[in-house]
């Protein structure tokens, strides 16, 4: 049988996931699979793909389906005991990485998801352990009893629980982009399984490689709106409508702010980039409470 399936996403990083590949080409005492989801990219990753012939499993969708969705076309392909989840710009920096990856999850068996040890180009820590989820603190949701202390991990290299993950049905294909891996990791903890940290695999991120040249202000939609579709599955509405009033405010008070800036004295483009991230946020937010307090 298969012990890890890795699953790579990828979208645009046709030079990056080259890399990614063949990092894991050399993966040394371990029986596993790489499976790779392309969401129609525009570059020549199909191309630079193909070349891998029947080292990969390769789909080409013809269309953007969402880094969830992708990967859970790319998990019924699947064949392993444990789903290794690595993003396209991200490459594995020991050729046991997928050994230990899959040791640890041997070694506990109430971990239904961990997260590994990410490194960036300049070889600094990221941040990729969480133990509250996104404003949690101001909300009424209790989250105390659920299984372990880690609430959620970085979604660029992650390792599932085959039958955890199937239990749970995979992603929830309602997120596009940002928030899913959250989203996942919350369910696992209600499934009642715990979140780990296997810190012995270590892997090099660049970070938001597919996003590169997009619009920072669609990038912002993106986040913020999958942020807004986690408030909404797992905290009270209440408190959801009083996070996004917030949120409502913020924007308001520095588009006032900038547009005083702008008739006095003009933009900078830094400036209106930021006026146009804020008009975003304005945007989102009272779409949502017109559709919460509609009049």
């Amino acid at each position: 049988m298969i012990d890890v399936s890795v699953l790579v996403v990828n979208y645009n990083t046709s030079a990056l996931v080259k890399k990614c590949i063949e990092s894991l080409k050399n993966q040394r005492e371990v029986r596993f699979e790489i499976i790779v989801v392309d969401n129609n990219s525009q570059d020549d990753s199909a191309a630079v793909l193909k070349q891998f012939g029947d080292d990969i499993t390769l789909v080409l969708n013809t269309d953007n389906k969402g880094f969830g969705t992708a990967n859970n076309q790319a998990f019924r392909l699947s064949r392993g005991r444990y789903l290794f989840m690595l993003n396209p710009d991200a490459v594995c920096t020991d050729e046991m990485n997928l050994f230990h990856a899959a040791r640890f999850m041997d070694a506990h068996p109430q971990c239904g998801l961990a997260g590994t040890r990410i490194v960036n180009d300049e070889g600094q820590i990221e941040h990729t352990v969480f133990y509250h989820y996104p404003r949690e603190k101001q909300t009424r949701a209790d989250f105390s009893s659920l299984p372990g202390k880690i609430a959620t991990v970085l979604g660029a290299s992650m390792l599932a629980r085959r039958e955890v993950f199937e239990k749970i049905n995979g992603f929830d294909e309602s997120f596009f982009l940002y928030g899913e891996e959250t989203d996942l990791c919350l369910r696992i903890r209600k499934a009642g399984h715990e979140i780990g940290y296997c810190e012995n695999v270590t892997v090099r991120h660049v970070g938001s490689a597919s996003e590169k040249g997009n619009p920072r202000e669609e990038v912002i939609r993106k986040k913020k709106a999958g942020k807004l579709l986690f408030y909404q599955k797992h905290y009270p509405l209440q408190d959801v409508a009083s996070l996004v009033k917030q949120d409502l405010r913020h924007a308001r008070f520095h588009l006032f702010r900038l547009s005083l800036l702008k008739l006095c004295f003009g933009l900078t483009p830094r400036q209106d980039g930021k006026y146009r991230q804020h008009k975003v946020a304005r945007d989102l937010a009272l779409h949502f409470l017109k559709s919460v307090y509609p009049v």
